[in-house]
């Protein structure tokens, strides 16, 4: 399952494809690690998977802020920051980890930090 999940990374040239893939391959949510980049996969079946993340840990801002997380998030979005800027941005708006719900009607990412959380909702995606 982990060269099926890296390909996966490797291949997609956006979110919403690599959420497709992901979903294709049986992956139903996966938590990220910020201070750490370690993603916590679950699959369909039950089975779980853990990558874990090769780089020195982060520091995480203890205050949340949800403006700077949306920011962070939007300037992704809109390709003004690859994905380890990205990180090191949600770092230091507070968020120690993020989960990604890929299946039911509510498809979302949920920024979680010490006192606060922003939820995202994602695009329709099959």
């Amino acid at each position: 399952m982990n060269t099926q999940i890296q390909e996966v990374y490797k291949t997609s040239k956006s979110y919403p494809e690599l959420v497709s893939k992901l979903i294709a391959i049986g992956i139903e949510s996966y938590t990220v690690n910020v201070a750490t980049s370690t993603i916590f996969y679950r699959l369909s079946d039950g089975k779980t998977v853990l990558h874990p993340g090769n780089i020195a840990p982060r520091n995480i801002n203890p205050q949340f802020s949800k403006a700077d997380t949306i920011q962070a998030i939007r300037d992704n979005q809109q390709k003004k920051t690859d994905y380890p800027t990205f990180m090191n941005d949600i770092a230091l708006a507070g968020v120690h980890f993020y989960e990604a719900t890929l299946i039911g009607d509510r498809k979302r990412v949920t920024y979680i930090g010490s006192g606060g959380h922003y939820e995202e909702m994602l695009p329709a995606i099959q």
